[in-house]
């Protein structure tokens, strides 16, 4: 605890570290080395290699991220991202179905699937290529969507970023725009071209914008229930 002091010092002596606050002057104790073990240093590694893809991503997935500075969303994905390097990555073992970063919500609430309730597929058919399969639906009968919705925007991005070094690799982002009736909407394979190079993780995310008609022209709800986005697969080559 800082004690108060008679003398106008700053800095630091010895152990002491004098220092302001007002007009008055304090020393404290200046805190010890703390020695870290095998584990703690084995610990912050994988820290900050989760914070760096995090940030990654969150820069690649821009187009479907509708509160990017949301501290808490860039929290939550610190953590599951760090989950998966202390559980389950293996730099040598490629996984078409990451844990813990698949099914991940950038917003708080209903996720993605559960607002468009049709069984959604990414492949890798070959090299630098995803593919994104949505099958036959009914949009008024498969989205869930707020009263005087008329259209619904859904935005694809995908964004790679090399696990070890934390720089992007590259990604895409594209929208599809549905009009909120009971007309059959075809299968749709949505190519999504992105660098599948070794060491990298491949996150593939959607996102939903709301329109409806308000004294004559299209706007977009601002209703945060019904702001879905989320990641639909994660993907490590």
């Amino acid at each position: 605890m800082p004690s108060q002091i008679n003398v106008q010092l700053t800095g630091r002596i010895q152990n002491l570290i004098c220092y302001k606050v007002g007009d008055k002057y304090y020393a404290r104790t200046a805190p010890g080395k703390v020695k870290q073990t095998k584990a703690t240093k084995k610990r912050a590694t994988e820290f900050g290699k989760a914070s760096g893809v995090g940030k990654c991503l969150r820069q690649q997935l821009l187009p479907v991220i509708p509160f990017p500075a949301d501290n808490k969303m860039q929290t939550r994905l610190v953590s599951v991202l760090f989950q998966w390097l202390r559980a389950g990555y293996d730099p040598g073992q490629p996984c078409n179905d990451v844990p813990f970063i698949k099914d991940f919500q950038f917003t708080e609430g209903y996720s993605i699937t559960e607002r468009w309730m049709i069984p959604l597929q990414v492949t890798n058919p070959e090299p630098d290529l995803l593919e994104l399969k949505i099958p036959v639906f009914v949009p008024a009968k498969s989205i869930s969507a707020p009263a005087g919705t008329v259209s619904v925007k859904c935005n694809i991005a995908v964004g790679g970023c090399n696990v070890e070094s934390g720089v992007a690799t590259g990604g895409t982002s594209t929208s599809i725009l549905y009009d909120y009736n009971e007309a059959i909407v075809p299968e749709q394979i949505v190519s999504l071209p992105v660098p599948t190079s070794a060491g990298s993780l491949i996150a593939t995310a959607i996102s939903f914008e709301y329109n409806f008609v308000k004294n004559g022209c299209l706007e977009k709800s601002r209703n945060k229930a019904f702001m879905p986005s989320g990641v639909v697969s994660a993907m490590y080559f």
